[in-house]
């Protein structure tokens, strides 16, 4: 055992700033600093609302004030696409379906469907919590199956969905 890292960043100074020593500190780094320090940064990611640092921050602002994707049952759905990872998270009167399209390519016509008692029966108005996707209402019929439903016509590579459902009245 050698005691080498895989990751050459493990042990570098946290970049926070483009400033001096990374705004990580006064002194000096017990390590050299990245070379993309001035552009790879925290601050650089807040400023741009597509960082992944900011999607962080909206998935954990999300998840803590959804007690359904906080705390809520896990049923794993079917999906018609090997490519497509899709379950609920219920609480209570909370149900959010995630639905994630882990290829590099978009997917058309993908369905989603549950064994009997996923949902009870109604019609559900459906949100999209992590952007401006429009979707489609779900029916649930009598038997609480979800039967080939498809939130959208083609999910976005490397996308994932969170659709709040909120019972309705058939």
């Amino acid at each position: 055992m050698t005691g080498d890292k895989p990751d050459p960043r493990l042990r570098t100074p946290m970049h926070w700033t483009a400033g001096r020593a990374a705004g990580f500190t006064t002194g000096a780094a017990w390590e050299p600093l990245q070379t993309d320090s001035a552009t790879a940064n925290v601050a650089v990611q807040s400023a741009d609302a597509g960082s992944m640092l900011n999607l962080y921050r909206r998935l954990i602002h999300l998840r803590a004030s959804n007690r359904a994707l906080g705390a809520g049952d896990f049923l794993p759905l079917e999906s018609s696409d090997p490519a497509v990872a899709a379950f609920l998270r219920r609480d209570g009167s909370r149900t959010v379906l995630v639905v994630a399209n882990l290829a590099t390519t978009p997917r058309a016509g993908v369905t989603i469907s549950s064994g009997d008692g996923a949902l009870g029966s109604a019609r559900y108005a459906t949100r999209d919590l992590l952007g401006n996707a429009t979707l489609a209402a779900l029916d649930v019929a009598a038997n609480g199956r979800l039967s080939a439903y498809a939130p959208v016509a083609t999910l976005d590579a490397r996308r994932t969905y969170v659709i709040e459902l909120t019972r309705g009245t058939r």
